[in-house]
């Protein structure tokens, strides 16, 4: 399930310009357009893992706090 970068960031225990910090070093992410509000970038957690190169605990941990 895609996440927003608040969503990715509160997942993470990190704060919002972390996570944008990680887009611009090159996270994969997509867009996602909304009625009335401008787009916004979405991210898949376990890309999101796999990127940082997070320990398995640390990924485990972050998964469970997920869902």
């Amino acid at each position: 399930m895609m996440k927003t970068v608040r969503e990715i960031a509160e997942q993470f225990g990190v704060s919002i310009p972390s996570v944008r910090y990680w887009l611009n070093r090159g996270l994969p992410y997509d867009t996602e357009k909304v009625i009335g509000v401008r787009e916004r970038k979405i991210i898949d957690p376990e890309v999101a893992i796999t990127f940082l190169k997070l320990s398995e605990h640390e990924a485990e941990r972050i998964r469970k706090a997920g869902d």
